[in-house]
């Protein structure tokens, strides 16, 4: 594949910047169409933003549809249903349910008892799954009823991610702590035996002592019967997941400085990316591009930083954000030469192949 001309596709010039929210901009997401972008805010609030992807640069009008207000704390986590009619939005240990047309809260779920810290729907829409910090993996339907649980899991709960082909659950997480083999009334498991299979390291050989203390893992589940695959300990803390359109790769941000590159189906390690900067934050990455050919991420230095996906080349450090970190990137799901990034700064940026009408 021809670097250069995976270069010159790739977005690195600002079309526009959208300045609403009055404070940090944790995370953003782009509805299926590719027409709208939510973001969430530590400010309380989160916006659907109209960006009429598809009109040229310098016509284009990128607005705020509608503000969702109702959040007693920041908000953290966003996702779309399939169907973009629903907008779910998580504000620490409480998820909301959004009409994403009229803006009107259609329910609160509180069955989480910490941080609400992950946020995705079923491929097929039929509903979505949430993860926090309080160990617990649920699994809702699509009017916001809880289906079934994992229980209380072996670790809290950074992030998870669905396999677009459905078939796998993905979590990366903390302070993992081996379960005892559970109580057949036991009251959190439900009788459900979540021991964990044998804890293995980046290389694939198991782990035969694990030290005592705080553990990051990466765990995949066998999404029809909630069993776990494999979970395999991670050197430093995972914070965010991403898992390629073709359901192959997982991509997750590891503290510090690194983004891992994973083969699902082998559960190998397939690369190490660097040169951004992560210590504290959590940064969210993507793939994007013809073929999910590029990496993009945010970085504690204020930039973006972009990868050749195969070749694990570093191809363009695109500044523009001011002060503070770049906490989220999404490619657009309809434009594959477009995506947006959310920043410190309280402004968020789309993205573009050089063209005119862009801004400098």
């Amino acid at each position: 594949m021809d670097l250069q001309y995976d270069k010159n596709t790739l977005p690195r010039v600002t079309t526009s910047i959208l300045q609403v929210h009055t404070d940090e901009v944790w995370s953003i997401a782009w509805s299926h169409t590719g027409e709208y972008l939510a973001s969430a805010s530590k400010d309380k609030t989160a916006i659907i933003w109209r960006i009429g992807s598809k009109s040229e640069p310098s016509v284009r009008e990128c607005a705020p549809e509608l503000t969702l207000r109702d959040h007693p704390y920041s908000v953290g986590c966003i996702a779309w249903s399939r169907d973009d009619s629903i907008l779910l939005t998580s504000a620490d240990h409480l998820i909301k349910m959004w009409d994403a047309k009229s803006g009107i809260c259609l329910r609160t779920l509180d069955a989480h008892s910490e941080t609400v810290s992950a946020l995705t729907w079923l491929p097929d829409g039929s509903g979505f799954i949430s993860g926090g910090l309080d160990r617990k993996i649920i699994l809702w339907d699509a009017e916001g009823k809880e289906q079934d649980s994992w229980g209380i899991t072996a670790m809290r709960v950074t992030d998870l991610a669905v396999s677009p082909d459905s078939l796998r659950l993905v979590s990366v997480g903390m302070d993992y702590v081996a379960p005892t083999p559970p109580a057949h009334d036991s009251e959190h498991g439900h009788g459900r035996d979540t021991s964990l299979p044998t804890v293995k390291d980046g290389s694939g050989a198991p782990i035969a002592n694990m030290p005592k203390g705080p553990e990051n893992c990466m765990i995949i589940y066998d999404l029809a019967s909630k069993q776990m695959e494999s979970s395999i300990r991670l050197d430093g803390q995972p914070t965010s997941i991403k898992i390629s359109d073709d359901s192959r790769y997982a991509l997750f941000n590891h503290a510090p400085d690194e983004i891992h590159l994973w083969d699902l189906a082998a559960g190998q390690l397939v690369r190490k990316l660097t040169g951004q900067r992560q210590e504290s934050i959590v940064i969210r990455s993507c793939f994007g591009g013809i073929d999910g050919n590029f990496i993009v991420s945010g970085s504690e230095d204020g930039n973006v930083y972009a990868w050749h996906r195969d070749s694990g080349s570093l191809l363009e450090v695109l500044s523009g954000h001011g002060e503070g970190s770049v906490n989220s990137v999404a490619w657009n799901p309809r434009n594959e030469q477009m995506f947006a990034s959310c920043s410190d700064d309280k402004t968020i940026r789309i993205w573009e192949v050089p063209s005119t009408g862009t801004l400098e």
